[in-house]
Protein backbone atom coordinates (compact mmCIF):
# COMPACT_ATOMS: atom_id res chain seq x y z
CA UNK A 1 0.00 0.00 0.00
CA UNK A 2 1.28 3.55 -0.91
CA UNK A 3 1.08 6.29 1.62
CA UNK A 4 0.96 10.14 0.47
CA UNK A 5 3.91 11.89 2.71
CA UNK A 6 6.38 14.27 3.33
CA UNK A 7 9.83 15.02 5.71
CA UNK A 8 8.81 17.89 7.39
CA UNK A 9 9.88 19.74 10.66
CA UNK A 10 7.79 18.91 13.47
CA UNK A 11 6.63 21.43 16.09
CA UNK A 12 5.49 20.92 19.45
CA UNK A 13 1.48 21.51 20.49
CA UNK A 14 2.81 24.57 21.90
CA UNK A 15 4.88 26.15 18.56
CA UNK A 16 1.89 25.36 16.59
CA UNK A 17 -0.66 27.20 19.18
CA UNK A 18 1.58 30.57 18.81
CA UNK A 19 1.81 29.67 14.71
CA UNK A 20 -1.77 29.00 14.31
CA UNK A 21 -2.10 32.25 16.12
CA UNK A 22 -1.08 34.12 12.53
CA UNK A 23 -4.04 32.72 11.02
CA UNK A 24 -6.04 35.80 10.14
CA UNK A 25 -9.61 34.67 8.59
CA UNK A 26 -10.76 38.02 8.01
CA UNK A 27 -8.09 38.36 5.50
CA UNK A 28 -10.54 36.04 3.38
CA UNK A 29 -13.35 34.44 5.09
CA UNK A 30 -13.87 31.67 1.79
CA UNK A 31 -10.03 30.13 2.61
CA UNK A 32 -10.00 26.63 4.25
CA UNK A 33 -7.51 27.36 7.41
CA UNK A 34 -5.10 24.49 8.65
CA UNK A 35 -5.86 23.25 12.09
CA UNK A 36 -3.20 23.62 15.04
CA UNK A 37 -2.53 19.98 14.94
CA UNK A 38 -1.43 20.52 11.00
CA UNK A 39 1.14 23.16 10.98
CA UNK A 40 4.89 22.04 9.93
CA UNK A 41 7.50 22.73 8.15
CA UNK A 42 7.53 20.67 5.26
CA UNK A 43 11.02 19.94 3.82
CA UNK A 44 10.69 16.83 1.17
CA UNK A 45 7.80 16.09 -0.59
CA UNK A 46 7.71 12.46 -1.24
CA UNK A 47 4.08 11.89 -2.79
CA UNK A 48 2.77 8.43 -3.11
CA UNK A 49 5.70 5.90 -1.68
CA UNK A 50 5.22 2.11 -0.86
CA UNK A 51 6.58 1.46 3.33
CA UNK A 52 9.36 -0.41 1.92
CA UNK A 53 10.44 3.08 0.50
CA UNK A 54 9.69 5.24 3.07
CA UNK A 55 11.77 2.73 5.68
CA UNK A 56 14.55 3.16 3.79
CA UNK A 57 14.14 6.91 3.18
CA UNK A 58 13.50 7.53 6.76
CA UNK A 59 16.74 5.29 7.72
CA UNK A 60 18.31 7.53 5.53
CA UNK A 61 17.10 10.14 6.55
CA UNK A 62 18.71 9.19 10.30
CA UNK A 63 22.19 9.47 9.24
CA UNK A 64 22.08 13.10 8.11
CA UNK A 65 19.89 13.84 11.21
CA UNK A 66 22.57 12.46 13.59
CA UNK A 67 24.71 14.77 12.57
CA UNK A 68 22.26 18.16 13.13
CA UNK A 69 21.33 19.99 16.05
CA UNK A 70 18.65 22.20 17.35
CA UNK A 71 18.29 25.12 15.29
CA UNK A 72 16.25 28.21 15.51
CA UNK A 73 13.91 29.76 12.63
CA UNK A 74 12.68 33.00 12.35
CA UNK A 75 9.05 33.20 10.77
CA UNK A 76 8.35 37.42 9.73
CA UNK A 77 6.44 37.62 7.27
CA UNK A 78 3.17 36.23 5.57
CA UNK A 79 3.28 35.35 1.75
CA UNK A 80 1.26 34.08 -0.43
CA UNK A 81 1.51 31.47 -3.44
CA UNK A 82 -0.81 33.28 -5.83
CA UNK A 83 -1.00 30.62 -8.51
CA UNK A 84 -1.66 27.96 -6.06
CA UNK A 85 -3.51 29.77 -3.27
CA UNK A 86 -1.91 28.89 -0.54
CA UNK A 87 -0.85 31.91 2.26
CA UNK A 88 1.53 31.01 3.97
CA UNK A 89 4.05 32.09 6.84
CA UNK A 90 7.39 32.67 5.55
CA UNK A 91 11.00 33.25 6.85
CA UNK A 92 12.83 36.29 5.06
CA UNK A 93 16.44 34.96 6.28
CA UNK A 94 16.47 30.97 6.36
CA UNK A 95 19.42 29.75 8.44
CA UNK A 96 21.81 27.61 6.34
CA UNK A 97 21.15 24.88 8.38
CA UNK A 98 17.91 24.25 7.33
CA UNK A 99 18.53 25.20 3.95
CA UNK A 100 21.61 22.49 3.97
CA UNK A 101 19.17 20.23 5.92
CA UNK A 102 16.59 20.33 3.16
CA UNK A 103 19.64 19.84 0.47
CA UNK A 104 20.35 17.02 2.02
CA UNK A 105 17.19 15.47 2.38
CA UNK A 106 15.96 16.07 -1.23
CA UNK A 107 19.34 14.22 -2.51
CA UNK A 108 18.36 11.38 -0.95
CA UNK A 109 14.89 11.54 -2.20
CA UNK A 110 15.04 12.00 -5.75
CA UNK A 111 15.29 8.31 -6.87
CA UNK A 112 12.12 7.40 -5.75
CA UNK A 113 10.26 10.76 -6.64
CA UNK A 114 7.88 10.61 -9.18
CA UNK A 115 6.84 14.34 -9.38
CA UNK A 116 9.51 16.85 -10.60
CA UNK A 117 11.21 18.75 -8.14
CA UNK A 118 10.85 22.72 -7.17
CA UNK A 119 13.68 24.77 -8.37
CA UNK A 120 13.82 27.04 -5.48
CA UNK A 121 13.07 25.71 -2.14
CA UNK A 122 10.63 28.33 0.13
CA UNK A 123 10.75 27.56 4.11
CA UNK A 124 6.77 28.28 5.09
CA UNK A 125 4.15 27.01 7.38
CA UNK A 126 0.80 26.87 5.39
CA UNK A 127 -1.32 28.52 6.91
CA UNK A 128 -4.71 28.09 4.30
CA UNK A 129 -5.65 27.05 1.35
CA UNK A 130 -7.75 28.14 -1.39
CA UNK A 131 -6.47 31.79 -0.41
CA UNK A 132 -7.35 34.76 -2.38
CA UNK A 133 -6.11 38.23 -1.77
CA UNK A 134 -5.59 41.90 -3.71
CA UNK A 135 -3.70 42.48 -0.78
CA UNK A 136 0.13 43.43 -1.42
CA UNK A 137 2.39 40.53 -0.16
CA UNK A 138 5.02 40.06 1.63
CA UNK A 139 3.93 41.45 4.89
CA UNK A 140 6.03 42.10 7.62
CA UNK A 141 4.33 40.57 11.12
CA UNK A 142 5.75 40.24 14.34
CA UNK A 143 8.36 37.89 14.24
CA UNK A 144 7.96 34.65 16.10
CA UNK A 145 11.46 32.71 16.92
CA UNK A 146 10.86 28.70 16.97
CA UNK A 147 13.54 26.43 18.08
CA UNK A 148 13.72 23.33 15.65
CA UNK A 149 14.50 20.26 17.98
CA UNK A 150 12.20 17.69 15.72
CA UNK A 151 12.24 16.59 11.93
CA UNK A 152 9.13 13.77 10.89
CA UNK A 153 8.08 11.30 8.40
CA UNK A 154 4.48 12.51 8.10
CA UNK A 155 1.71 10.88 6.34
CA UNK A 156 -1.28 12.76 4.89
CA UNK A 157 -5.03 11.02 5.39
CA UNK A 158 -7.91 11.91 4.06
CA UNK A 159 -10.83 12.10 6.67
CA UNK A 160 -14.34 13.34 6.36
CA UNK A 161 -13.21 16.63 8.46
CA UNK A 162 -10.20 17.27 5.76
CA UNK A 163 -6.63 16.57 5.16
CA UNK A 164 -4.66 15.08 8.75
CA UNK A 165 -1.08 15.04 8.70
CA UNK A 166 0.09 12.21 11.11
CA UNK A 167 3.59 11.89 12.39
CA UNK A 168 5.00 8.03 11.43
CA UNK A 169 8.38 8.54 12.42
CA UNK A 170 9.81 11.23 14.56
CA UNK A 171 13.31 12.05 15.62
CA UNK A 172 14.91 14.84 18.23
CA UNK A 173 17.84 16.77 17.30
CA UNK A 174 20.84 16.54 19.83
CA UNK A 175 21.94 19.79 21.17
CA UNK A 176 25.73 20.43 20.94
CA UNK A 177 27.13 18.94 24.24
Amino acid sequence: MNDRCFLSLKFSPEQQRLLHAYQQPAFCQDAKWHPANNLHLTLVFLGQQALAVQQQLWLQSLEVLHELHPFELCFDQLNQFRQAQVLYLGISQPPEALMALQQQLQQLALPFLNAPVPEIFVPHVTLARKFQSADAFPLSVQPLRLLCTEVALYHSISTEQGVSYQSVETYTLVPKS
